[in-house]
């Protein structure tokens, strides 16, 4: 099943389910380079999508998404962590 994860609102009849909210990171790494936040995001859509379904929902909208760049402790030094905070509203198509 897909889900849309939209900033915006679907231009059809819906109701709303519930709100959700996901937080995925990305964390610097020997062999992966440096913090992607780019991996961050997809992860975090995936998870708004997933909770989606398990609500019942089609879509999820007016998503807003916030990040962050923190400080991991890693073995040998600190690691930089690339965090991607996001919330929106679960429906369902009428």
């Amino acid at each position: 099943m897909s889900v849309k994860v939209s900033t915006g609102r679907v231009a059809k009849d819906y109701e709303v389910i519930d709100t959700i909210f996901a937080l995925d990171s990305h964390k610097e790494g020997f062999w992966t380079g440096a913090a992607d936040p780019a991996k961050a995001f997809e992860g975090v859509k995936q998870i708004l999508s997933k909770k989606c379904i398990q609500l019942g929902g089609d879509a999820v909208q007016d998503c807003q998404f916030e990040y962050r760049v923190a400080i991991a402790e890693g073995t040998f030094s600190k690691k930089q962590v690339m965090e991607i905070f996001a919330y929106g509203t679960v429906i369902k198509l009428t």
